[in-house]
């Protein structure tokens, strides 16, 4: 299990992106801050207590960047945008976010949410899509939530600027919410996966985009499509509650889950997601089947080191 009393697993080791500039990046999905809510299987009263945990693990880390995979909040309402910006003031490294769903106006919303223009000056530098220099790479967000409530898109003004962006960017990196291939074993009940996902695969691969990291599962998994791999985050708040630590060099990309709660946090989100919604049922049954015994899942480099991510020579 995901405890930590211990480092945690690394996720997957892969042979690109690399970079001549040794660069770490935390990324976290789904944190769904909320300063008053409770209970579900979002584990909405500890959603604080973990993202500052989160937050203070990045800066023991040292990361260049801290990018977030979307959901920040709860349901985009304003104070839940306040108590998380709050937050964020305690990391060291830029931060750089990509609007969830619940980050944006919903026609059940029974509150005002913030356009997502105003999510982008806050959390993105002022746009979407956004290209960013983290070190040794660039970050390039994508929004795939303002789709209102209609399925998952990256809009055809978004495809069009990639196309044009991508091919002059040394080291591009793609951060969005949603994911660009389905989970193995089948995806969760609710929609996570882009509508228009191969062809926004074939986009990012004609530009040199070897990795796409997200979220909105809220469970780590990889997947490929097109040429391009995608590292999907676990979820902040939830089972397992657990970010990513990306680790980009010239030997390749290594991503390490970080744990976020003790044993006792750990077997709280379990209870809740085993009693919550079809989608935290999901989830706590993943961890019934052992999923998270089963890292790797994905190892280019299996003559490495899980400390520094150089090859081990055979000897030979």
């Amino acid at each position: 299990m995901l405890y930590r009393s211990a480092p945690g697993p690394t996720l997957a080791r892969l042979d690109g992106p690399t970079a001549a500039r040794p660069t770490s990046l935390a990324v976290f999905a789904d944190p769904h801050v909320t300063p008053w809510a409770t209970g579900t299987w979002k584990v909405f009263h500890r959603t604080v207590e973990r993202f500052r945990t989160a937050l203070t693990e990045a800066n023991r880390l040292d990361v260049d960047a801290v990018a977030i995979a979307g959901d920040l909040t709860k349901d985009g309402v304003p104070q839940e945008f306040d108590r998380a910006a709050a937050l964020l003031d305690e990391v060291n490294a830029p931060v750089l976010a990509v609007p969830g769903d619940h980050d944006l106006p919903q026609p059940a919303d029974g509150h005002r949410t913030p356009p997502v223009g105003t999510f982008a000056d806050r959390f993105a530098g002022g746009r979407y899509p956004f290209v960013e220099r983290a070190d040794g790479v660039d970050l390039v967000g994508v929004d795939t939530a303002t789709a209102g409530d209609g399925p998952p898109t990256v809009s055809p003004t978004q495809l069009d600027w990639l196309e044009s962006i991508l091919p002059g960017l040394e080291r591009p990196v793609v951060l969005c919410h949603h994911t660009l291939t389905p989970a193995d074993g089948g995806d969760p009940p609710a929609t996570c996966r882009i509508e228009n996902a191969r062809e926004l695969a074939r986009v990012l691969d004609a530009g040199g985009v070897e990795l796409v990291v997200s979220g909105a599962r809220h469970w780590p998994g990889t997947g490929a499509l097109s040429g391009v791999r995608e590292v999907v985050a676990p979820a902040v708040c939830s089972l397992p509650q657990a970010f990513l630590h990306v680790r980009i060099d010239a030997s390749g990309t290594t991503v390490d889950l970080v744990p976020l709660a003790d044993r006792t946090g750990f077997e709280e989100a379990y209870a809740y997601a085993s009693d919550g919604t079809a989608h935290g049922q999901w989830v706590a049954n993943r961890a019934d089947r052992g999923a998270l015994h089963r890292f790797p899942l994905v190892d280019d480099r299996p003559n490495t080191t899980a400390a520094t991510g150089e090859r081990v020579s055979s000897g030979q």
